[in-house]
């Protein structure tokens, strides 16, 4: 809803020799054609047909805030017991992380959209005082309040390449943790149940 808001309220005319607007709009561009893939392809693939690439479209998709819901760290924990658990938590941190860039550049580009939420008023100075501790452990856990503070960092011009490099620890260190939690609770209920 808040990225429909900012469409309708961007200017008329945009200068399109910018480089800031074609990145943003490279980016919109291939999280809608990972979405439309996801849409066009969820019944005839299965994760050992997807593997690697099915993962990081997961990924991307889930972390890009877009309608679609997408569960990444079950396709990431699926992954983890057929594929290579370390390679597995490198894509899918690298590519939630590229996903992320979708609420940084909402937030760069629209303030004033951004600071209406109360969620928004409630993290934003902790993201201004702490910088990238609240990044990073909140880029290390599950959870759905991420969105706001990639918001409140763009919104306060945190350097691109250091929330970048913050937040794909944080998302690499979760999802490695998931995938070899995964791979080896499997393995121990096999051995355990004789299966």
């Amino acid at each position: 809803m808040n990225a429909v808001v900012r469409i309708l309220s961007m200017p008329a005319r945009w200068d399109w020799r910018d480089p800031n607007i074609l990145l943003r709009v490279g980016i919109l561009l291939a999280v809608l054609a990972a979405s439309a893939s996801v849409l066009l392809l969820r019944d005839q693939l299965t994760l050992t047909q997807a593997g690697y690439g099915g993962v990081a479209l997961a990924s991307l998709v889930a972390s890009a805030g877009l309608i679609i819901p997408v569960p990444a760290l079950g396709a990431v924990c699926a992954g983890g017991v057929f594929l290579n658990p370390a390679l597995l938590g490198l894509i899918a941190g690298t590519s939630e992380t590229i996903g992320e860039l979708t609420g940084y550049f909402l937030g760069y580009s629209g303030r004033d959209v951004a600071t209406k939420s109360r969620l928004y008023k409630r993290l934003e100075p902790l993201v201004r005082r702490r910088g990238w501790l609240p990044l990073f452990l909140v880029s290390l856990v599950p959870n759905p309040i991420f969105d706001i503070l990639g918001i409140a960092a763009g919104a306060l011009r945190y350097p691109l390449w250091s929330f970048l490099s913050v937040v794909w620890v944080g998302k690499t260190l979760k999802f490695l943790t998931f995938a070899y939690a995964c791979k080896y609770s499997l393995a121990w209920l096999t051995q355990v149940f004789g299966l």
